[in-house]
Order: structure tokens, then sequence, then C-alpha cells
């Protein structure tokens, strides 16, 4: 390990190099310090509409989506999920309903459409491991009983 200090212009400390990001193709430390980009993010985000902000920033860095597009994708999609059809029902640290996730092919990038957490995450486990599926079918097979017949309604 390094014994390399870096001085932040921004908090005007001196610190280990670790506490500095890395940049691509050089070995220079990017600067500011992690702990100052990390508050200036916070600030950003908690100011009015920073998470609009912040969510219009991944889309673009990430997926190479406008948020025009991903609006026009939502709408397009009826506001539900891609695969259940269903809205989001995961909660964000807010309490309030996360947005659909952009759904992407890991290996060229490219944008599919917008899922749920839950199908986002089932649809990237069989990307990964596509055989995946078919052993979960199996597994649910095995271990699902036959419900008792249920009575009728009508009461005989």
């Amino acid at each position: 390990m390094s014994d390399e200090q870096v001085f932040c212009a921004k908090c005007g400390e001196t610190k280990p190099r670790d506490a500095f990001y890395n940049q691509l193709h050089t070995t220079l430390p990017r600067r500011p310090c992690k702990a100052c980009i990390s508050s200036d993010k916070r600030q950003r985000y908690a100011a009015k509409d920073g998470d609009k902000v912040s969510h219009a920033q991944v889309l673009r860095e990430k997926y190479n989506l406008t948020a025009a597009e991903y609006e026009r994708m939502l709408t397009d999609q009826q506001g539900v999920c891609a695969i259940c059809r269903k809205a989001e029902t995961a909660r964000g640290r807010g309490g309030a309903p996360r947005r659909l996730a952009v759904d992407h092919d890991h290996r060229s990038g490219r944008v599919r459409q917008l899922l749920c957490q839950r199908c986002n995450l089932v649809t990237w486990a069989v990307e990964e491991n596509p055989s995946l599926l078919d052993a979960v079918r199996t597994y649910l097979e095995r271990h699902t009983t036959p419900s008792d017949p249920q009575p009728h309604a009508g009461g005989e």
C-alpha cells in the first residue's frame, strides 16, 4: 500500500491516495476526494427535483437514454412492467414506489424495455445462467403439494 498523500482543494485536506478515485488512462488521482464527491452528490440529490436530475444522469451515463426517451418507454408500456404487466411495488427510501428499471443486454448494452425490480432480477439471473429457469421450475414442481379441493360456494 502506498504512503502517497494527495491534497484535495475542495475540502483543503491532505489525505491518503486511497481517499481518491482512480482515473482511467492515468495514474493520477481523480479530484476532489471521494468524501467531497459524495457530499456534492448528496446535496444535489437533496435539492428540489434532485432525484430527477440524478435519474437523468444515470439514464444518460449508463444507458445512453434521455429522460424523455425513458418517459416515452414508460408511456408506451402504460406505466407497467414489460413482463408481469404490473406497476412497480418495490419502495424507495422515502416510501414512494421505485421507478421501473431499464432492462438491457449486459453483453451489448442494448436497451430492451422497462421492468419491475422483481422481473429485472429474475431476467438478470436467467441471462447469466439460462439453465437456472429450468432448475427453478423443477424445484417448484418438486415442492408443490396438490391443494385440497375447495368446497363449492353454493354449499351442497
